[in-house]
């Protein structure tokens, strides 16, 4: 594989500027915070190597080039490997805090406050972004205070408190309360109106919302998949909304000479990586990386008054490339042959089986086929073995009544999950867990504050070296 050790000419020319004058000038006026949640550094490379060895893509992973690079612990202050809102609440406050607790202290009797907010009182502007739902761990973990990350509805009243600028992710959770509190509290729509909160779910809506001045805007967008989040990347049509168009219209929105601090978060990087799903994860930290790149071309009209930080909340799954099956071989361009999540993938063979519940195998071979590349010819032809995977998974799906929709739903779950472990095998892709890891995270830094990175990193550090370089 041709590696690249030479920063491209137009990165240069993006760094050399700040250097140069970074004597003369203040701190930092704009700040962007990127997270891969689940993007550890195999992940990462996993999307370099395929992008230039599948993709030829002169780009690849652009924050791989930046200047500064080292490495972050990122354990909890009650667990070693960490969950979303303990890291979340690491990263946003520069405090650990115990699993599953948002913006308090291990113990829940001090409140921590986000670095947003120091922004924010400082007459800065502030973005929130994600992937996912606005209310899920890492967002929430820059404006929430909860025991529980999975206080869905409190959170999202947090967030009406906030009053940053620019919210934008798949939607809420829980918008009108739990299942327990049903109708007893006021939608969360309800009460941001009447607090002076703008929600859309257009970018004209946005655009029509900042003319009129509203001061906080709140972007749902329109087509969101399942658990309110963006489209997976590898699912997604050109018409549905990606995380660089997010990324572009937040900055369109917080521009201004005081400043402001961004946090886009790359949230279903995890969830592939916690179905073990190679070629879906690699699209979604590519999609990061279309997002840095937008803050990179903000970046080239202010060099010397931008950073950028791209780094992860923890690992998941234990990925490796390299595996038993092919010992020093990787054979990416399996992965190419995917077209498909492995969630979307689940929903089109239950959808088969809704449709015609004793479908053949061949039928359900067929579907595979076309979705995922694996069939019983060709460079990654189906071994005998493989092959009766696959149909024991086909008999425990079609071997169900009609009316076990449940079942079947898991079911063909299943038959998708052991799919795409063939062809991750295959792949040269290895895994050792469906749940986090404790491994340190990759930190990437560019601008202006980056020379006072003091070598390795645990996961506090991070926002201190923003407020440093912000001089907050």
């Amino acid at each position: 594989m041709k590696r690249r050790y030479l920063l491209p000419i137009w990165l240069i020319l993006f760094i050399f500027p700040s250097l140069i004058s970074a004597q003369n000038q203040k701190g930092a006026k704009y700040v962007f915070l990127f997270i891969g949640d689940g993007m550890g550094i195999q992940q990462v490379n996993a999307a370099q190597v395929y992008a230039d060895s599948v993709l030829h893509d002169t780009l690849g992973v652009t924050f791989m080039q930046f200047p500064v690079t080292t490495l972050a612990t990122t354990y909890a202050a009650n667990r070693y490997v960490t969950c979303s809102a303990a890291a979340g609440t690491a990263l946003s406050t520069g405090y650990k805090t115990s699993i599953g607790t948002l913006g308090l202290n291990a113990n829940h009797t001090d409140t921590l406050y986000s670095i947003a907010t120091r922004f924010r009182d400082n007459g800065r502007k502030v973005a929130i972004l994600t992937s996912v739902s606005i209310d899920h761990a890492t967002p929430a973990a820059f404006y929430a205070h909860a025991g529980s990350r999975s206080s869905y509805y409190q959170i999202a009243l947090d967030l009406l408190k906030s009053g940053y600028n620019f919210y934008g992710s798949g939607g809420f959770l829980e918008p009108n309360g739990s299942k327990h509190q049903g109708s007893t509290v006021a939608s969360i729509y309800e009460l941001g109106t009447r607090a002076g909160y703008g929600f859309t779910s257009s970018f004209t809506g946005v655009d029509s919302l900042k003319m009129l001045g509203v001061k906080s805007i709140v972007y749902s967008t329109p087509n969101a998949a399942p658990e309110q989040t963006l489209q997976y990347e590898i699912d997604r049509k050109t018409s549905d909304i990606s995380l660089a168009d997010l990324t572009r219209k937040a900055i369109e929105v917080v521009d201004n000479p005081k400043g402001f601090f961004m946090m886009v978060e790359g949230g279903k990087i995890d969830w592939a990586c916690h179905d073990n799903d190679a070629a879906t994860a690699i699209h979604e930290v590519l999609a990061l990386s279309r997002a840095v790149n937008v803050a990179l071309d903000f970046y080239s009209k202010h060099p010397s008054e931008t950073l950028i930080i791209v780094t992860a909340d923890h690992e998941t799954g234990g990925m490796s490339l390299g595996n038993n099956a092919n010992g020093y071989d990787l054979h990416l361009t399996a992965l190419s042959l995917q077209k498909a999540s492995a969630d979307r993938l689940q929903a089109e063979l239950y959808d088969l089986w809704s449709k015609n519940p004793k479908a053949t195998f061949e039928d359900y071979l067929g579907l595979l086929e076309a979705r995922i590349g694996l069939s019983e010819n060709g460079a990654f032809a189906l071994t005998a073995d493989e092959r009766n995977t696959l149909e024991a998974a086909y008999k425990r799906l079609v071997n169900l009544n009609a009316g076990e929709s449940k079942n079947a739903q898991k079911n063909a779950g299943l038959l998708a999950g052991d799919a795409i472990s063939i062809l991750n095998r295959k792949a040269g892709i290895g895994w050792t867990s469906h749940s986090h890891t404790g491994s340190p995270v990759p930190v990437f830094i560019m601008g202006r504050g980056s020379s006072q990175l003091p070598g390795l990193l645990d996961n506090t550090d991070i926002p201190k070296l923003i407020l440093k370089a912000a001089e907050l």
